[in-house]
C-alpha cells in the first residue's frame, strides 16, 4: 500500500531524492552524531547482544519515569496539532528522542509515545506503519508492549533501507518487511495502530484504504488509531497536502469541520510547531533554493478510538 509513495516532495526527484538519502545517512552515522553531541540511532558494532537501540535516546533510568508521567494521563482530541509547548515538555523528559532527527520527527515521535502511554493498556499488541528507524517501537517494546513494525525498507518517501541493521538493533520488535497492509495476516487483536510522518507519503488514491486497513486491526478489541501527519499549510504542495489530509480524516471517520477549525488555529497560534529553516535547508541538500523553497509545515495529530 505504501509502494508508490511520493518522493518526499522534491520537484526534481532524482537529484533531490539522492541528496536527501545521503544527508539522512550522514545524520544516522554514529561518528557524526557523536561529534554533534547527539545520541546514536542504533547500537554500534560491539554493543551488548540483544540490546534495544532506543536506549541510546532514552536510557533505562529515564524510561520508567516517562511511563509514570504519561500513563493513562494524556487525553487526545480527535484532531489536534503539534505545539511548541508539547515539544518543550518532550525535550525536558525525553531529551535524546526529542533531539534525534533534527526535524519534525523530534516532535512527533515523543507525541506518539505520550499518546500510546496515555491511551493504550500496557502489554497490548500495537503496530507501527512505516517505522523507518523504529525508535518509538523500540521504546514501547521496552515498556512492555508487544510491537510489530510493517515497513518494506525500500527507501520510499526518503525512508531508510537498513533493514538488517534495524532488525539486529531492535531484537524485541517484530518486523514485517512488506508494504502496508502486508500479505500475511496480522490478526485483529491490536490495541493501537500508529504512524509517524508516513501517511502524507502514501498516494492519494491509496491513502484512505491504508488508513481503513489500519483501523480494522483495532476495531475488534476497541483499540485506537494514532497518526502524526506532516502538513504543508503554506508553500508549494499545500493544496495537495490538504486534499490528502481530508482523505485521511474521512477514512478515520473524523469531522471535516473539526479539521478546518484546527488548521485555522494552526495558522494563527504562536504555539504551533513548524519545521525550522535549518531543517528545511538540510532537506534541500544540494538543490538550488529556488527549486526547494521554504514551506510552512506543521504536524496534524489524529486519534480515533474504535467503537
Amino acid at each position: 500500500m505504501l509502494g508508490n509513495r511520493a518522493p518526499g516532495g522534491f520537484r526534481r526527484v532524482s537529484a533531490g531524492t539522492q541528496t536527501k538519502r545521503l544527508r539522512a545517512a550522514a545524520a544516522r552515522s554514529p561518528l557524526l552524531r557523536k561529534l554533534a553531541g547527539k545520541a546514536a540511532l542504533y547500537t554500534p558494532q560491539g554493543a551488548t547482544p540483544g540490546a534495544n537501540a532506543s536506549a541510546w535516546t532514552v536510557g533505562d533510568g529515564a524510561l520508567w519515569p516517562v511511563a509514570e508521567r504519561y500513563a493513562s494521563s494524556f487525553p487526545l482530541p480527535p484532531i489536534s496539532y503539534g505545539t511548541v509547548g508539547d515539544f518543550a515538555d518532550s525535550a525536558d523528559h525525553m531529551t535524546g528522542l526529542a533531539g534525534a532527527s533534527f526535524d519534525m520527527k523530534d516532535l512527533q515521535r515523543c507525541w506518539a509515545i505520550k499518546a500510546i502511554l496515555g491511551n493504550v493498556e500496557r502489554g497490548s499488541r500495537i503496530l507501527e506503519i512505516g517505522a523507518g528507524e523504529p525508535l518509538v517501537a523500540g521504546m514501547l517494546s521496552r515498556l512492555g508492549y508487544d510491537v510489530t513494525v510493517v515497513d518494506d525498507y525500500q527507501g520510499g518517501g526518503n525512508g531508510p533501507r537498513e533493514f538488517k541493521r534495524f532488525q539486529a538493533a531492535y531484537p524485541d520488535v517484530h518486523f514485517v518487511r512488506e508494504l502496508f497492509p502486508p500479505s500475511e495476516p496480522l490478526g485483529d487483536d491490536f490495541g493501537a495502530v500508529f504512524s509517524i510522518s508516513v501517511l502524507e507519503h502514501v498516494p492519494l488514491e491509496q491513502v484512505g484504504t491504508a488508513v481503513e486497513a489500519g483501523h480494522a486491526l483495532v476495531a475488534k478489541r476497541g483499540g485506537c488509531s494514532i497518526h502524526a501527519v506532516d502538513h504543508v499549510l503554506a508553500g508549494w504542495g499545500a493544496d495537495e497536502h490538504r486534499e490528502k489530509l481530508e482523505r485521511i480524516v474521512a477514512a478515520l471517520g473524523l469531522s471535516a469541520e473539526d479539521l478546518a477549525t484546527q488548521i485555522a488555529a494552526m495558522e494563527s497560534d504562536p504555539e504551533t510547531y513548524f519545521v525550522s529553516a535549518e531543517a528545511h535547508n538540510r532537506w534541500r541538500g544540494d538543490l538550488p533554493y529556488d527549486q526547494y523553497t521554504m514551506r510552512r509545515i506543521g504536524s496534524v495529530n489524529l486519534f480515533r478510538a474504535a467503537g
